[in-house]
């Protein structure tokens, strides 16, 4: 058993942020708990927080699971329901309703498992850790997105979402003391993202050859992303590549993806965690929470491969 090798070792476990593909994370600990892996230590940012939070309190990973079945569009459309306000879409009352009714009011001095969430001073950039104090204070805070969430006033600072600047805290599990360290990436490498638009624009070409309807326009943001020359499309269709402008949420949605997809990589490259798994969720939308069983299948699927690969698994 894997847990048999890691049974003298204290073992820290890295929750990333990454919105409704972070769902992943309930896939990895199920296969940590099927295969005797022991937590000592949990990090996690943004919905790395949230899952991780839970699971620290207590709340098995079976009732985790359990509750974001349950989650599907009409319910994902009242948790993020916006509203009109100054310093973002949503107010986030919802969201703290439903983390007390999981997790209750506890302080993070005392779960189960050490935890700590991070987020972000707006106003300063610097870093916030939570290791202290209310739960639920720590997760609303970890997972404002700007824009998308109202800024969470705690003390004098005003904070955001921990993924800003540290979308995988590898760093704090290492500092509390963990000497073996499994970090959950679920922002996918630049290859991973021109591998999944090329295929998507490859579906879509082969649609448009066989008589469907007119698909430039798509086809040429795909080409965008990939930076590549259009001249054949234009000969291919006799016209002109057509633009379609992204909307304010995607741009808002990619900046946020891109700026923390890249800090993500640095973390890795400088901590080197001793497991790293990458679930590869390309259908997943930012606000997909209705979409949790195939994203945490895929979770527990890109865990037993991590494992596999480093030659720790029974399997």
């Amino acid at each position: 058993m894997v847990g048999e090798f890691l049974e003298n070792k204290k073992v820290g476990l890295v929750l990333g942020s990454g919105s409704a593909k972070g769902l992943s994370h309930i896939g990895v600990i199920k296969y940590l708990e099927e295969h005797g892996i022991r937590i000592d230590f949990i990090a996690g940012s943004s919905i790395g927080a949230m899952i991780g939070g839970a699971y620290a309190a207590g709340i098995h990973i079976n009732e985790i699971e359990s509750i974001a079945l349950k989650t599907d569009l009409a319910s994902s459309v009242k948790y993020f329901r916006p509203t009109i306000s100054k310093s973002g879409l949503i107010t986030g009352t919802k969201v703290i309703e439903f983390l007390k009714d999981i997790v209750g009011d506890i302080e993070i001095e005392n779960l189960k498992i050490p935890f700590a969430a991070t987020a972000t001073d707006i106003l300063t950039g610097q870093e916030i850790t939570f290791n202290k104090g209310s739960l639920v204070d720590a997760i609303r805070a970890s997972i404002s997105v700007p824009i998308i969430f109202q800024p969470v006033i705690h003390r004098d600072k005003i904070l955001v979402d921990g993924g800003l600047v540290n979308p995988l805290p590898i760093n704090i599990v290492q500092n509390t003391g963990a000497d073996f360290v499994i970090a959950v990436n679920v922002m996918p490498s630049l290859d991973r993202i021109i591998l999944n638009n090329w295929q998507k624009h490859n579906t879509i070409l082969q649609g448009s050859r066989k008589g469907g309807t007119d698909k430039t326009s798509t086809i040429g943001e795909y080409l965008d992303v990939l930076n590549l020359d259009a001249k054949w499309l234009e000969r291919l269709f006799n016209k002109k590549r057509t633009y379609r402008n992204p909307n304010l949420k995607k741009i808002g949605s990619l900046s946020i993806y891109i700026t923390q997809r890249k800090l993500s990589q640095l973390t890795i490259e400088t901590y080197r965690p001793d497991i790293l798994i990458e679930p590869n969720i390309p259908f997943a939308g930012f606000f997909d929470f209705y979409k949790a069983r195939e994203i945490i299948d895929i979770g527990y699927k890109a865990a037993q491969k991590a494992f596999c690969e480093n030659r720790l698994s029974t399997k």
